[in-house]
C-alpha cells in the first residue's frame, strides 16, 4: 500500500495549478477512532490510509471530497453504518433513469464521500458485500445504486488523478468509467464475463484521450457480439464519440432486436452543426432504407425526425 500512497502523492504534486488541488490536513488516528467508535464500525483500510497519510476533504471528483462532519448525511439518506448495504457489486447493471431504484433516500452501511449535485451522491460502503467500494446513488430513486469499477478508495482516487493528468476529453462520465489503457479496455470489453465491467470499459472510450485509428472497428466488433442491451447502448455512444467515421458505423445497430438500441443509434447518427442538427448523405440513405422495414413506432418517429434535420 505504501507504493500506492506514494504514487498518489506524486500525482497530486504534478497537477497543474489550475486544478486547485488542495486537500485538508490528514486526520489523526484518534480522530478516526472517535468516529469509528461513535458509529460502531471500522472504516475500510484503504480509506483510512488516505485520510491519515494524504489528506481529508477537498480536491476530488465533482465538488470534491466531503469532510468527516458530512460523511453521515441526512440529505444523502445515509443510515446506520452497522447495517449492511444490501446491493451486491457488479451483479447487474442499471438500465438508466427509466429503471427506478428500490432505494429512495435510504442507504445503510455507507458514508457519503462526494455530493455530485442535486440528489446524486458517491458513497463508500463500510458494511456489506461491497465493503470498500464506491457506489453511485440518487437520493430520490431516479436510478438504482451502481458501483464504480474500482476495487477500493485508493484505486478510485488514483483513477481520478490519472484521468485529469492524461487529458480525458470530459470528466462528466467518470462515475461510469474504469482505469486502463486502450488495449486493457478492449480486452475487458470483448472478454470480461461481467456486463457491468464491459459497460464501464465501453463508457471509458467516450472520453479516452488519443484513441487509435483501429478503435472504431474494434467497437463495431464488440457491438455485434455483445449480448446485453445496456452495454450495446454504451458502445453506440463510444462509437459516436469517435467522430464522423464512428457515426457512420452506427447504421449497423439499425437491425438490433431491441427498439431502444435502434432509436439511440438513430439519434446518435445526426451531427451537431452551427445551424442545428444535420444528417450526412450516407446516413440519410441508410435511415431512409431502414424506415420502410421498421415496425416499432418509436423508432420510426426517431428516424423521421432525423430525416427532417
Amino acid at each position: 500500500m505504501n507504493a500506492r500512497i506514494t504514487r498518489i502523492q506524486t500525482k497530486l504534486a504534478v497537477l497543474p495549478a489550475t486544478e486547485q488541488a488542495v486537500l485538508g490536513p490528514p486526520l489523526t488516528e484518534a480522530q478516526l477512532s472517535d468516529f469509528e467508535d461513535s458509529h460502531g464500525v471500522r472504516l475500510p483500510e484503504e480509506f483510512r490510509q488516505f485520510l491519515t497519510r494524504i489528506g481529508h476533504g477537498g480536491y476530488g471528483p465533482a465538488y470534491g471530497l466531503l469532510p468527516m462532519e458530512q460523511w453521515v448525511s441526512r440529505q444523502a439518506g445515509v443510515g446506520q453504518l452497522t447495517e449492511s448495504f444490501p446491493v451486491v457489486p457488479d451483479r447487474d447493471i442499471s438500465q438508466g433513469h427509466t429503471d427506478q431504484g428500490e432505494f429512495t433516500g435510504s442507504f445503510p452501511g455507507t458514508i457519503t464521500v462526494v455530493h455530485r449535485g442535486c440528489s446524486d451522491f458517491t458513497l463508500l460502503v463500510v458494511t456489506g458485500a461491497g465493503r470498500g467500494r464506491l457506489v453511485e446513488v440518487n437520493g430520490e430513486g431516479f436510478f438504482p445504486p451502481r458501483f464504480h469499477a474500482d476495487s477500493d478508495f485508493l484505486s478510485w482516487y488514483e483513477r481520478w488523478l490519472d484521468f485529469v493528468l492524461t487529458g480525458h476529453r470530459a470528466l462528466t462520465w467518470f462515475a461510469d468509467q474504469m482505469s486502463g489503457n486502450e488495449a486493457q479496455l478492449v480486452a475487458t470489453l470483448l472478454d470480461d464475463e461481467l456486463p457491468a465491467r464491459r459497460r464501464a470499459a465501453a463508457c471509458t472510450f467516450i472520453t479516452h484521450p488519443d484513441p487509435s485509428v483501429d478503435l472504431p472497428g474494434t467497437l463495431l466488433r464488440a457491438l455485434t457480439t455483445e449480448t446485453h442491451p445496456a452495454v450495446r447502448e454504451t458502445i453506440l455512444r463510444a462509437l459516436a464519440a469517435q467522430g464522423e467515421h464512428g457515426k457512420d458505423l452506427l447504421a449497423t445497430a439499425l437491425t438490433d432486436p431491441v427498439p431502444g438500441v435502434r432509436s439511440l443509434a438513430v439519434i446518435l447518427m445526426t451531427t451537431r452543426a452551427p445551424e442545428g442538427r444535420r444528417l450526412p448523405a450516407q446516413r440519410r440513405e441508410a435511415l431512409s432504407r431502414h424506415l420502410a422495414n421498421e415496425t416499432d413506432d418509436a423508432v420510426r418517429d426517431s428516424i423521421e425526425r432525423a430525416l427532417s434535420a
